[in-house]
């Protein structure tokens, strides 16, 4: 039995698909803001550290939500 037996089809792909944004987000303003806060004295410029740590923060984010929420679904 499924963990996420209590919705249908529809409700799951749309809480899937809302954890994924939501963790999209999450990763990209860390990103944006440790970049800024750690490189941007180094660099000489907040903006180009916080575009890059916005680019790089959220790369590991979308496999682990996209992973975790294939495990959730199939325990």
């Amino acid at each position: 039995m499924s963990a996420l037996d209590a919705f249908d089809g529809q409700h799951i792909q749309a809480i899937a698909i809302l954890w994924i944004l939501l963790g999209g987000l999450v990763g990209v303003l860390a990103g944006a803001v440790s970049g800024a806060l750690i490189c941007g004295k180094k660099l000489g410029d907040n903006k180009l550290a916080a575009m890059m740590g916005g680019m790089y923060g959220a790369m590991p984010v979308i496999p682990g939500l996209v992973l975790g929420t294939i495990i959730l679904v199939l325990i």
